[in-house]
């Protein structure tokens, strides 16, 4: 048990550094929440309206989306960069995909 997971967190730092060298600071990305709720944020983007009749997040919603979504920023910009610029305070708007 303890070799599949440190096999999955390898798997999951190598694809991290892959995808932060093709990240811009600016994009839309899908997000699972840990309750299964799947989450469409917009970074750096201008606005994106929700679907109608799609609920509003919780504010434990809201945050753990921005966390998720905003995770590849925090690989790019490292621990020195400038504050504030598109990496370090970033633009989020987030909603609940339907389904």
């Amino acid at each position: 048990m303890k070799s599949l997971r440190a096999v999955l967190l390898a798997l999951t730092v190598i694809a991290s550094v892959s995808c932060a060298s093709t990240i811009s600071s600016s994009y839309t990305t899908d997000v699972r929440l840990k309750d299964g709720k799947a989450v469409r944020c917009a970074v750096n983007e201008a606005a994106v309206s929700p679907p109608p009749g799609t609920p509003p997040l919780t504010l434990r919603e809201k945050n753990e989306a921005e966390v998720l979504a905003t995770q590849p920023l925090r690989l790019l910009s490292g621990p020195w960069s400038p504050y504030p610029d598109p990496d370090t305070a970033p633009m989020l708007s987030c909603y609940e995909l339907p389904g």
